[in-house]
């Protein structure tokens, strides 16, 4: 059986992953839409993309929480004493 942590693990790296080129799709739809002048263009990318890829970095944040609660992260985090 496959532990939780590596599980999330997996999930948080594709989240982030699809986050980062999220975010590198909106700034760059938005700058082809300024360059060509079209406004529906940049409004699209300013609003429903950006708002799917904000969803997507919330879930990468949620699971990269989750991380610390599995054994495995508790070990692999560092001492809040340090």
């Amino acid at each position: 059986m496959i532990p939780l942590y590596r599980i999330l693990l997996a999930a948080t790296r594709v989240c982030l992953f699809a986050f980062l080129v999220g975010g590198f799709v909106v700034v760059a739809g938005q700058t082809i839409g300024m360059i060509v002048g079209s406004g529906p263009l940049v409004t699209v990318f300013g609003t429903d993309v950006a708002d799917n890829v904000c969803i997507v970095a919330g879930v990468a944040g949620i699971l990269a929480f989750l991380l610390l609660y599995t054994r495995e992260g508790r070990e692999n985090a560092p001492d809040a004493d340090e």
